[in-house]
């Protein structure tokens, strides 16, 4: 391994050499990856130590959560006991996002400001990575491969969506690589380390948040190895699209099975009757206006962060004419799928538009709006059909004129740019926000109703990050799961008697140590059968070291069995030691498979 990586520098020199016009083109193509993602990320760069807002201090309170309980306290974030009066975090879709991401070490040892960046910019040349490396299943060319890169990765929306602080939509950054992946697997007659990357990718899509970005995955690779496996007379693309299914099912237990419970719990259902007409989406698309604040089309409701996504005129007239005229088996499969997305995009404009249906009669569907959303995803899948046409036009005329390609990647790079410099407008809008000079440390644990300290320039909402920073819990509060079971009390609260007590007899109980996962409470002069009440909303996952936990008033409670002076609470997310043996027999079963077909390549078998 390390001779050939020794090895690359010198086959990439010989191979400019050999190709001196296409590997002009592979630079010009890369490039226009670096200068997209640096153009509409150069805003941030500018001020790094401010936090963002809208819903970015939420955001940053569920990512620090995963920091403190690392560091200070060595446990896994289940548990939020700041938000709310306290809610699941490992079983929450848009909580704990950080632990199994490429981006935890940043959070860990750098400022949150700094890691915030750090991750935004990370998925986003992640995000443009993959839409050239999809593209390269498609074609050879490298201009046609960063002109997906340049219509997709951060376009208009992109930046919107993430200077609102929509992070999970970061998630779509795995998207391409799952579309890379099956194509790999798809058509290589070697394919299970493939298909283990593709449910590897799956399970980054659970574990990094994908709300939306993991059902639309999902749907857009089942409906294009369905189409593709009707064209071609075989049930290979869906066997092999199942199997990594069910990889990335085990990969993502440990996070998955708590996740589900949370759900079941705290099911999120949410209507959704928006739609979007032909002239509004062709502003949508090209209109320049696009700031965090913008209304170029009449659109309802939400503001334009949840509509806009800027590709450039010329961008839509690239995507109608590959749908137009390219053509190909594949490239059909990719145009039924871009062109379902596209009208899922235009919402519910007639009781049996795409949307309507997939939202009264798929569940995963029932928790999403805003089906604008689907547009995004829209533009990769168009995309890769125009590489594909493009890039076999560059083919056929690449030997008489070789610098056909360069000159392709040179439009891509300013295309880049033109997208870039639109999408930059919102993130200009966005991190502005300074904390307060002087927040308490070291102060017990405790709830109030409102949030306690206030940035210095106030924004719409109370800050969940700051009161955190003051280890204080806040009871009105947002973005948490919508769960009914609240019965943490304020410290101010007439009702309040303590962050612990005896709820039913005489004596005593005081919390001598805590974390976000755990109380250690001592009491005196209580009898047996007395309840000891801990000042933190219920949830089956709490375990205690005296008895079953029971919920009193929506509180955690124990039951003293008799003689007890200390009460040990602990949580644990519901279904997580089963997960992680899904996950353990997922990698076993993974890597025996991956083994053999080495073997058997090898001649050994």
């Amino acid at each position: 391994m390390r001779a050939r990586l020794s090895s690359l520098p010198s086959r990439w020199i010989e191979a400019f050499r050999r190709a001196p016009w296409r590997g002009a083109a592979a630079l010009v193509a890369w490039a226009s990856l670096f200068v997209a993602v640096f153009v509409v990320a150069l805003p941030w760069l500018r001020h790094p130590s401010t936090l963002g807002f809208h819903d970015w201090d939420v955001q940053t309170s569920h990512r620090y959560l995963v920091k403190k309980s690392l560091l200070e306290h060595g446990e896994l974030p289940g548990w939020n006991p700041y938000a709310c009066g306290g809610f699941p975090a490992w079983g929450y879709v848009e909580a704990a996002t950080t632990v199994v991401s490429p981006w935890l070490l940043a959070y860990l040892v750098l400022p949150m400001s700094i890691a915030l960046r750090v991750e935004v910019i990370g998925q986003a040349l992640l995000g443009a990575a993959g839409a050239y490396a999809a593209a390269s299943r498609f074609t050879r060319s490298h201009g046609a491969r960063a002109l997906v890169a340049a219509l997709w990765a951060v376009n208009g929306r992109w930046a919107l969506q993430t200077a609102a602080g929509h992070t999970w939509h970061l998630a779509y950054a795995w998207m391409p690589w799952a579309i890379y992946f099956f194509e790999r697997a798809r058509v290589r007659p070697s394919r299970a380390l493939d298909v283990a990357l593709l449910g590897g990718v799956f399970a980054m899509l659970v574990y990094s948040g994908g709300i939306y970005p993991l059902p639309h995955t999902v749907l857009a690779l089942g409906v294009y190895a369905l189409v593709v496996g009707i064209s071609e007379r075989s049930v290979r693309p869906v066997l092999l699209l199942g199997a990594a299914g069910l990889v990335g099912v085990g990969l993502a237990a440990p996070k998955l099975l708590p996740l589900l419970d949370g759900f079941g719990k705290a099911p999120r259902l949410i209507e959704s009757n928006e739609s979007l007409d032909l002239g509004a989406l062709v502003n949508v698309l090209g209109s320049r206006e696009q700031s965090f604040y913008s209304r170029p089309a009449r659109v309802s409701p939400y503001g334009w962060h949840e509509w806009g996504m800027y590709i450039s005129v010329a961008g839509m007239a690239i995507l109608g004419a590959a749908f137009v005229f390219v053509q190909g088996r594949r490239e059909a499969a990719l145009k039924a799928v871009g062109g379902l997305f596209g009208l899922l995009g235009l919402g519910a404009f007639h009781v049996h538009a795409p949307w309507t249906l997939l939202h009264a009669y798929v569940p995963v569907f029932r928790s999403q709006h805003v089906p604008s959303r689907f547009l995004y995803p829209a533009v990769l899948l168009l995309g890769l059909v125009a590489a594909a046409g493009i890039g076999r036009f560059v083919d056929k005329r690449s030997f008489k004129r070789p610098w056909l390609d360069l000159a392709l990647a040179a439009a891509a790079l300013w295309l880049a740019f033109d997208v870039a410099s639109v999408a930059q407008k919102p993130m200009e809008q966005a991190m502005w926000m300074v904390p307060p000079d002087n927040i308490p440390k070291g102060n017990p644990f405790h709830f109030e109703k409102d949030p306690p300290y206030q940035y210095k320039k106030r924004d719409w909402a109370g800050p969940m990050y700051l009161a955190m920073l003051g280890n204080t819990g806040v009871l009105n509060c947002y973005g948490t799961p919508p769960f009914e079971r609240k019965g943490a009390l304020a410290s101010r609260d007439p009702r309040y008697r303590g962050e612990a007590f005896i709820a039913e007899g005489p004596g005593t109980a005081k919390i001598t140590a805590w974390s976000p996962n755990r109380a250690a409470i001592a009491v005196e002069g209580a009898q047996p059968g007395a309840l000891v009440v801990y000042n933190m909303n219920f949830d089956e996952g709490w375990r205690s070291s005296v008895s079953r936990v029971e919920n009193f008033e929506n509180k955690v409670a124990v039951r003293l069995n008799g003689g007890e002076r200390e009460v040990v609470l602990r949580y644990r997310p519901p279904g997580l030691w089963m997960g992680v043996g899904c996950l353990l027999l997922t990698l076993l079963g993974v890597g025996a498979l991956v083994r053999k077909e080495r073997r058997e390549e090898a001649g050994e078998v």
